[in-house]
């Protein structure tokens, strides 16, 4: 069980690309920030430094070519999925909804569907910037070597 927040009160909730987009949760941002790394660097991190919050966020699991199921103990939350011809679809299990991440070489791009909001973003060496579209603004993170 995720540690409740105030999208719990949005479970079951469908929404579609189109609403009116609200910023990627922080918690949320730094999952895709780390997935995305770990798939284009191939790291075992098991950290990656949010920049915007100032904190490490602790991440363990797999992230393979095929299967993401991660958990994060800084939130308490698992993000899981497969991988299909269009990319990504995981299943956020904070929000109770899918969130989808296609990765194109160094950049990558998505949609989350609890917010209805865009994202893009890209990796360079071990350093990722998103660019959330509910937010306007760009967020930072640096994916941490594994002691």
């Amino acid at each position: 069980m995720c540690t409740p927040t105030i999208f719990h009160a949005l479970q079951g909730r469908r929404t579609t690309p189109g609403k009116t987009a609200e910023p990627v949760r922080d918690d949320l941002r730094a999952r895709i920030a780390y997935v995305a790394a770990r798939l284009i660097v191939s790291s075992n991190a098991k950290e990656i430094q949010d920049h915007a919050r100032t904190t490490a966020v602790h991440i363990e699991g797999l992230v393979s070519d095929n299967t993401i199921d991660i958990f994060d103990f800084s939130s308490s939350c698992r993000l899981a999925g497969e991988r299909s011809e269009d990319g990504y679809s995981l299943f956020d299990y904070d929000a109770n909804q899918y969130v989808d991440l296609n990765l194109d070489g160094d950049d990558f791009e998505g949609f989350d569907y609890a917010t209805g909001t865009r994202y893009t973003g890209e990796v360079r060496e071990r350093s990722v910037r998103i660019f959330d579209y509910g937010e306007s603004s760009d967020f930072e993170y640096s994916l941490k070597d594994p002691n």
